[in-house]
């Protein structure tokens, strides 16, 4: 599996994406996301980034295990900053709206609580935006395979205990927790998929989910062109009966298509991706 490095690989990838037909006018889920996305300017947008930029700045060292591509099953031992790994592995600016956004447009009935799951905590980063786009009283359960992270992430997201959003991280590899939460069957609203950068794991993690999806779910895949095995696996779940494909080059949504709604050709991007 070989890695996407340098200009020369990352631009090629670009001039792919853009011939990807954008998002059209008629796609009213996808307006609604754009839209929100766009729109993040009250407090706890703010807030969030504040603290993702302040984790940049950390100079602490931080020892973890690592279950990522190309390791071994049982993982393997990394030492770093807090602030190199941030900005080598967290969800940016950019992909903190999305999420934000995300997670700020589930339609539920009053009273039901919108259900969270993500798979690859690293610090938190994702996860704190998410929360910030989530209402009140929403549930986030989070797959982390390293303790020190799952820490990390844990203390993070206590700034969010205060809107009674109940938070719950758990430690250890995804052959061991996915499994075991698959069992319960209790469906979640938004899944975001960031935890193992390897097109089998990936489509292994879809299918494994698929007890866990609910009917108006968007699944969330990160790092879609981290590499050309990932990127193929990312065409063959967008090109899933019954499913809706929102490319935003560096990851990617998926979600069933609305009943009534005419099923899509392929996948489509949206060129708001790139906006600060």
């Amino acid at each position: 599996m070989e890695r996407t490095k340098g200009f020369v690989d990352w631009s090629a990838w670009f001039r792919g994406w853009w011939n990807i037909p954008q998002a059209a006018s008629d796609s009213p889920l996808f307006l609604h996301w754009i839209q929100a996305r766009n729109n993040l300017r009250h407090q706890h947008w703010a807030l969030a980034k504040q603290r993702d930029q302040s984790l940049k700045r950390d100079r602490s060292r931080l020892e973890w295990l690592d279950f990522g591509a190309d390791g071994p099953n049982e993982g393997f031992m990394r030492t770093g900053s807090v602030a190199h790994l941030a900005r080598k592995a967290s969800s940016d600016v950019r992909k903190g709206k999305w999420l934000m956004a995300i997670a700020k447009t589930v339609s539920l009935p009053a009273g039901e609580t919108i259900r969270i799951l993500e798979l690859g905590t690293c610090l938190g980063s994702g996860a704190d935006y998410l929360l910030s786009g989530a209402r009140q009283g929403s549930f986030y359960l989070g797959l982390e395979g390293s303790d020190a992270l799952a820490k990390r992430t844990a203390g993070r997201l206590a700034v969010h205990s205060n809107q009674q959003k109940t938070i719950t991280v758990k430690t250890g590899p995804f052959e061991k927790t996915l499994p075991e939460l698959a069992m319960e069957e209790e469906p979640f609203h938004v899944i975001f998929l960031d935890g193992f950068h390897e097109g089998k794991e990936l489509e292994k993690q879809w299918e494994m989910l698929c007890p866990l999806r609910a009917d108006g779910v968007a699944v969330v895949v990160d790092d879609i062109r981290w590499s050309k095995d990932m990127h193929d696996a990312w065409l063959r779940l967008t090109q899933q009966k019954g499913w809706m494909a929102l490319d935003l080059f560096r990851m990617g949504i998926l979600t069933r298509v609305p009943q009534g709604h005419a099923e899509p050709e392929g996948v489509v991007r949206c060129s708001w991706y790139e906006r600060a």
